[in-house]
């Protein structure tokens, strides 16, 4: 509605979930349920949500125009957006209220997430900027009435729904953008939210589940799509790419096999198990003939760090199928520690992609993307990568911060 000098700011809501995506550094898949967050937070791992919501409100303010008057931010109460806000220089109107026990880490629940999230909607928003992962997006597709758009930032593990950014800073920039714009000029589209069940995707089972649509402003260069799966027939691809990796292996040079089914198809090539889901190490062997010795099953980030300082580590990774993400989205044990010790021993030779020419095919031109966390390394890795595409094949492909 106007008021007397023009039309009245645009409102935008902040809704974070503090512990998404606390698993990925420390191998654990995912972050449903307080089991897992409490063991995430045994084993060391340090929660980033709210990192990431702040990068995102940072961008959207560098976005601004000048000549508007800045949006109204409707913020969750403390660490599901109120802090994210304000530090990101912002002075947000808090809605609704949380339990003493939130305040401490892991002490939000769902239900927060879903109660918080229809009152910021019934206080007035016009966009709604939801901060975790699939699950985080599942809860709030239950909880809003049709019609209001939504935008995630991506901070979950296993990002598979189609309602999220490419990065904290594309966010930015998409939010301001369709709250700069007059409302007849804001336009959405609706987009699937998909979840997994996380007790079976850490079994290496990959079945996402459709749990509705949420609106969600259109522009498709900022936003990421729907994982798509491999198809049965790239089986046979998979197959001659193994050939080419162990064929090229270094006798004695450790590896780091990421997750995915042409990873493992490797794996299976090379001699040695491997956790389909998770990250796993192994070794070339010393006399050659492209085997290689499993050296640490499902491992995190904290013990890859510890394997890259005792000597040259190379890591193998493939894209998301319809997505093109090699780093930052279900292989967060490769965090930006890991990749920078990976090239300061090898440089960019230690980055080892492989892909079908499906799924390369796929991406239509798109680039292959990383979101390490840090905007420096991932700069740092943007122009081109030579991706094995099959026996003796290989492919140089573009890759860009996300």
């Amino acid at each position: 509605m106007a008021g007397p000098d023009g039309p009245a700011a645009a409102r935008l809501g902040v809704l974070v979930n503090p512990v998404a995506g606390i698993g990925g550094a420390v191998g654990l898949k995912g972050s449903d349920g307080h089991a897992i967050v409490r063991r995430a937070l045994a084993l060391g791992a340090v929660p980033h949500a709210a990192d990431r919501a702040t990068a995102a409100l940072a961008r959207l303010l560098e976005r601004w125009p000048a000549n508007l008057e800045r949006p109204a931010i409707l913020a969750a109460p403390g660490p599901m957006g109120e802090g994210s806000a304000r530090a990101a220089g912002l002075a947000p109107i808090v809605v609704g209220e949380l339990p003493p026990a939130a305040a401490r880490p892991g002490g939000t629940t769902a239900a927060d997430t879903r109660r918080i999230a229809a009152a910021i909607v019934a206080s007035g928003v016009d966009l709604l900027l939801v901060v975790g992962g699939d699950g985080t997006a599942r809860d709030v597709c239950e909880a809003l009435p049709p019609g209001l758009p939504i935008l995630g930032v991506p901070a979950g593990v296993k990002i598979h729904s189609a309602v999220f950014a490419t990065s904290p800073a594309a966010a930015g920039e998409l939010a301001a953008a369709f709250l700069a714009a007059p409302g007849a000029r804001r336009r959405t589209e609706a987009r699937e939210v998909l979840d997994l069940d996380e007790d079976a995707y850490r079994r290496g089972e990959v079945a996402p589940r459709l749990h509705g649509e949420l609106l969600v402003p259109s522009e498709g260069r900022r936003l990421q799509s729907s994982k798509a799966p491999s198809p049965a027939s790239d089986a046979a691809a998979a197959a001659a790419i193994a050939e080419e990796v162990a064929r090229a292996l270094v006798p004695g040079r450790r590896y780091v096999l990421g997750p995915g089914s042409t990873v493992r198809a490797i794996a299976e090539r090379i001699g040695v198990p491997k956790t389909l889901v998770g990250v796993d190490v192994v070794e070339a062997d010393a006399a050659g003939g492209g085997r290689a010795n499993a050296r640490a099953a499902d491992v995190g980030e904290r013990e890859l760090i510890g394997i890259a300082a005792e000597a040259p580590m190379a890591i193998v990774v493939t894209p998301i199928g319809g997505q093109g993400f090699i780093l930052g989205r279900g292989n967060q044990q490769l965090s930006s520690a890991v990749i920078r010790a990976v090239l300061a021993r090898l440089g960019r030779d230690g980055i080892v992609v492989v892909a079908t020419p499906a799924k390369l095919a796929a991406l239509r031109g798109r680039p292959l993307l990383v979101d390490s966390g840090d905007p420096a390394l991932d700069a740092e890795l943007a122009g081109h990568l030579s991706v094995i595409t099959g026996r003796g094949e290989r492919s140089i492909y573009p890759v860009a911060p996300a």
